[in-house]
């Protein structure tokens, strides 16, 4: 009470002496490491060249003795299984790693998702896992991939990788050779013929005449023939189905590979001389479609339905709730067969769902024996060959949203508008679509797909190259070239023409300060009619001058002042003066005039000469 509230005041800090000599330093290190940061530095940071993680698998040569396959038996025959190994090694420690295995369907694995326990520096964790046919039906593809998804020591999430390949007597059998089949293939090389029991080393015990023939029986059912002609540098696969001579031809080109490199022969090569089995891939094409189009009716049919039978069960449920119930009229009845028809429209709808499946592996595998069939057939390096993969076989998977059909026939008709456009003219400069939806035939895709077989057998390259795509440089047209100065003159002159049209319908003060002077006496008429001599003179000049220099405007100027100044005062100059002074010094006339011309005054002046030949 009565006293001073005391406030706080912050002690006072002793200020310290900077040492210039240990900032410097600091700043030269610094600046040494911004240098070698920016040398180093990559928009794209580079890949380590060693992994914290290293991943390897290994497939089994040999198919597992017991088969860990769902489904005991296949069409009479055992499904077998095979073994894959795989081998992690840490070269530093991480926290609990997972992996994930992920192969084709009907391929299956006994487990796909593993959860490894913590690994130290220079660990190794090793994993198995059996791969099996899980379906009807034979994969298009036989790898499978592996990830190991990690944490390094600083916190960064990583991902190791690395793919496997399992065998082909996984999903078939040797059999006889059958020398008859709907579909053939033929394979030209340039080295005499190699003994199948080489080529395919698995299947060595059903090679019959002379290492010529080989059969191969699928567990799905099928059955692939492969021949080799004793005279001819050539190789016939046939089958009774198109589809399932691809996964064939692919082991049959890698094992002549691979036996070619083990003899030396570094030039061996591969070709089709063809025709392109187009039918046989449209009909597989028009199946795939088919089941889509039964797919999506069921789909609306089951959504009707699903509708038909929530409003039964509202009127029920009313009916149930009112006080003095009525009689039903058949509504239990209506509400049962519609529940029944809900229950088959689901059950054909997954039965739908799971051939339309089956189809689309079927497309695939067609369509990657397409592929390999125009690669050889027009010697396509591995970089169009990815092209062309990466246009037919856009999605892995097949949805109701997006499907193989409109995906594809959009990225061919890009080929077919940039790089395999007929001329550099005809290319397009923007290529706008609209939304991918589902088609109402497959009339269209199938033309797209014939040009393109077309096109790349006239000579195509398949590009992603802005040169390869650019179009033509345009030339401009005659009509853009510039306009030359007479032209320019000749509007002017008609533009005045137009002007002074429109001014003589108007009266002027000049007219009426005209007729007042006409009241004076003759001497000063005389001596005025002489003026207007001059000014017809000046007016002459001044509109030769503006047609020399359509494009300057202030010349009429001068010589409306001029006309201005010469009434003010007639009888201080006479004609003769002006004359003689024009004569003298014409230079100072033509810099006034240069300089005060204007388009209007010009017109005016014109007015003159037509009002002083009238009053004369």
């Amino acid at each position: 009470m009565g006293t001073d509230p005391s406030f706080f005041s912050a002690p006072r800090v002793e200020a310290r002496e900077l040492n210039y000599e240990e900032l410097d330093a600091e700043m030269k290190r610094l600046q040494k490491l911004i240098r070698e940061a920016s040398k180093t530095q990559d928009i794209v940071p580079r890949a380590e060249t060693e992994e914290e993680l290293s991943v390897t698998a290994v497939v089994s040569s040999q198919l597992d003795q017991l088969s860990c396959a769902l489904m005991a038996e296949m069409n009479g025959l055992p499904v077998p299984s095979v073994s894959v190994q795989v081998r992690i090694k840490s070269r530093s420690a991480v926290a609990s790693p997972k992996m994930t295995v992920c192969v084709q369907p009907p391929l299956a694995v006994t487990q796909d998702q593993f959860v490894l326990d913590s690994m130290g520096s220079g660990s190794e964790s090793v994993v198995r896992f059996s791969v099996f046919l899980n379906g009807v039906y034979p994969p298009a593809d036989l790898s499978g991939d592996i990830a190991v998804s990690y944490s390094s020591a600083t916190g960064i999430p990583r991902v190791s990788q690395c793919k496997f390949v399992l065998p082909l007597r996984l999903v078939c059998i040797p059999s006889s050779a059958l020398k008859n089949g709907t579909f053939k293939i033929t394979i030209d090389t340039n080295k005499p013929p190699i003994s199948l029991s080489d080529v395919f080393p698995d299947f060595s015990e059903k090679v019959e005449n002379n290492d010529s023939a080989l059969g191969f029986q699928f567990i799905t059912g099928s059955r692939v023939i492969v021949l080799a002609s004793k005279t001819s540098q050539r190789y016939r696969i046939q089958s009774e189905s198109f589809e399932d001579m691809w996964l064939v031809v692919k082991d049959l080109l890698q094992g002549l590979q691979r036996h070619c490199v083990s003899l030396g022969v570094s030039d061996f090569q591969n070709s089709f001389s063809g025709p392109v089995p187009l039918t046989e891939y449209f009909h597989t094409l028009d199946q795939h479609f088919q089941l889509r189009v039964s797919a999506q009716q069921y789909q609306d049919l089951l959504s009707e339905r699903a509708v038909q039978f929530r409003a039964i069960q509202r009127r029920l449920l009313t009916r149930f709730k009112d006080k003095t119930p009525g009689p039903l009229h058949n509504l239990d009845t209506l509400m049962e067969g519609t529940y029944r028809q809900v229950l088959a429209l689901a059950d054909a709808a997954d039965d739908t769902r799971e051939r339309l499946n089956q189809a689309f592996v079927r497309l695939r595998s067609a369509t990657h024996l397409l592929i390999l069939l125009l690669s050889l057939w027009q010697r396509l390096n591995s970089e169009q060959s990815d092209i062309l993969e990466a246009t037919l076989l856009p999605l892995l998977t097949d949805t109701p949203q997006l499907g193989w059909e409109e995906s594809v026939d959009a990225a061919v008709s890009h080929l077919l508008k940039t790089c395999l456009s007929r001329s550099p003219k005809d290319q397009a400069i923007s290529l706008s679509s609209g939304p991918l939806t589902l088609p109402k035939d497959t009339a269209r895709l199938k033309k797209h797909i014939t040009l393109l077989c077309e096109r790349l057998g006239k000579g195509g390259r398949l590009s992603l190259c802005s040169e390869a795509n650019a179009p033509a440089a345009l030339m401009m047209p005659v009509s853009c070239e510039s306009i030359p100065e007479p032209i320019v003159e000749q509007e002017e002159e008609t533009l005045q023409d137009s002007t002074q049209f429109i001014k003589k319908k108007q009266p002027s003060k000049r007219v009426k300060s005209k007729s007042d002077s006409s009241k004076e006496s003759s001497k000063e008429k005389k001596e005025k009619d002489s003026g207007k001599e001059s000014k017809k003179d000046s007016g002459k000049d001044s509109t030769k001058e503006s047609k020399k220099d359509s494009g300057k405007e202030k010349e009429s100027k001068v010589s409306s002042k001029e006309s201005k100044r010469e009434p003010k005062d007639p009888a201080k100059e006479s004609s003769k003066d002006k004359e003689s002074a024009r004569e003298k010094d014409p230079s100072k006339e033509s810099g006034k005039e240069k300089t005060k011309v204007s388009r209007k005054s010009s017109v005016k002046v014109k007015e003159k000469k037509s009002e002083a030949g009238d009053a004369e």
